[in-house]
């Protein structure tokens, strides 16, 4: 550990190795994985083929073919999760319990037969744990946050039924506009002599394209594809040290990512599968940026992460016809996407995870209640790690758990 343990104690790489060490390396990158509605994540998150509502702007914005006249869309996800790993060289720890609250809102309006006009805000994607432990005669914090929130108008065309091909046919597109928070604290809770961080910034250059095609009445495919956004996020101070750095800058980027889904519905029986695949290999090694002691440095954030693949199903059951009870389990297989020579102990581990879901609703002709739960796990050892890494995890043991409380109320007016 020699050779790390220089390069921390060397000015901005000590900056670099508390900054970045939390960037949340995880199974399915920055992307939350168990999101969203509660109607969909009861069904494993299955919803590219046939979503209808206005969290089409985050599932595949074609969905808005489905909305019939006024609609209105919000979710409340309650995610509480904790993972292991090893901030340092001589601790493997349990972080505190991460209590992440999200949300989506929105809305919609058919405006003609061929065209639906929405928009939607949630966050997209986040990352980050808290640790506790002694050093010295102290107890210190070790702690990070980052989260992507997005809001987003979105349009669809919707080709009347038998108008180009048999069946519904619909194309749709959203606006992304992107605004990323990231918080590193290290120190005393109230000193934080070692690293106080606090960096943001927005970027207006995303977008998402989506086809939902229904051939014959029982089957709905779609497609959805998003672009890759890089956001920078800016601090013009930040502690390091007892030392004040400044015109700090660091990149993070939300990979592209496309999507395949179906769902087959006969009688009171319906399933569904999505297959989405990311581009986490877009996630390179981006530079720290800044100014300490008067001396303009950098230092590299090493990912070099993998393309990953996420596959989601799901089964529904209804009681009745209207008012109807749906019943609904799922499952989601999330590769393993960072590197283990380059792990991170404020993140997913480096391996595969496994996420079990199941809910239930209440819908009437214009409006319906969903309730879901999700648990989501995953673990790995690592034995080795490149110790010319100066912001890398430690060997030791990795794993995550994860449990989401979901509930969303949406009303679809004719008018």
């Amino acid at each position: 550990m020699a050779r790390r343990t220089v390069m921390r104690s060397a000015g901005f790489g000590v900056l670099a190795a508390g900054t970045l060490a939390a960037s949340g390396a995880s199974a399915a990158g920055f992307d939350t994985p168990i999101l969203y509605t509660a109607r969909h994540q009861a069904m494993g998150g299955t919803a590219i083929g046939y979503v209808d509502d206005a969290s089409a702007a985050f599932h595949n914005p074609a969905g808005l073919q489905g909305v019939r006249g006024l609609a209105f869309t919000g979710d409340f996800s309650l995610i509480l999760g904790k993972v292991r790993g090893s901030p340092t060289p001589s601790d493997n720890l349990e972080s505190q319990t991460v209590v992440a609250p999200f949300f989506l809102l929105g809305g919609a309006y058919r405006v003609h037969e061929w065209l639906t006009l929405g928009v939607a805000a949630f966050p997209v994607a986040s990352g980050g744990a808290e640790y506790k432990y002694p050093v010295g005669a102290t107890n210190w914090i070790d702690k990070t946050e980052i989260l992507f929130l997005e809001a987003s108008p979105l349009l669809s065309l919707n080709v009347p039924k038998d108008r180009w091909l048999p069946g519904k046919l619909a194309f749709g597109a959203g606006w992304r506009f992107n605004y990323v928070t990231f918080d590193r604290k290290r120190g005393e809770p109230d000193r934080l002599q070692y690293l106080d961080l606090e960096m943001s910034g927005k970027s207006f250059g995303g977008f998402r394209v989506g086809v939902q095609y229904q051939p014959i009445e029982p089957l709905k495919l779609g497609f959805v594809f998003r672009n890759k956004v890089t956001v920078t996020t800016e601090a013009d101070s930040a502690t390091v040290l007892t030392s004040e750095a400044t015109n700090a800058a660091l990149d993070f980027t939300l990979p592209a990512k496309l999507g395949f889904g179906a769902r087959l519905d006969l009688g009171h029986f319906g399933v569904a599968s999505d297959v989405e695949y990311a581009f986490q290999s877009q996630n390179k090694r981006p530079p720290l940026t800044g100014t300490l002691m008067g001396r303009d440095a950098q230092v590299q954030n090493v990912f070099d992460w993998k393309n990953g693949v996420t596959w989601r199903n799901g089964v529904e059951y209804r009681i009745g016809d209207m008012p109807q009870v749906p019943l609904r389990i799922g499952y989601i297989y999330d590769s393993r996407v960072s590197n283990p020579i380059y792990p991170s102990a404020f993140g997913t581990p480096p391996a595969a995870t496994h996420t079990f879901t199941f809910g239930a609703g209440y819908k009437r002709d214009t409006w319906q209640v969903n309730w879901a739960f999700s648990r989501r796990m995953g673990s790995a050892t690592v034995d080795t790690t490149d110790t010319r890494c100066v912001f890398c995890g430690y060997p030791g043991k990795y794993e995550i758990t994860m449990t989401g409380f979901y509930v969303d109320a949406s009303v679809d007016l004719p008018i």
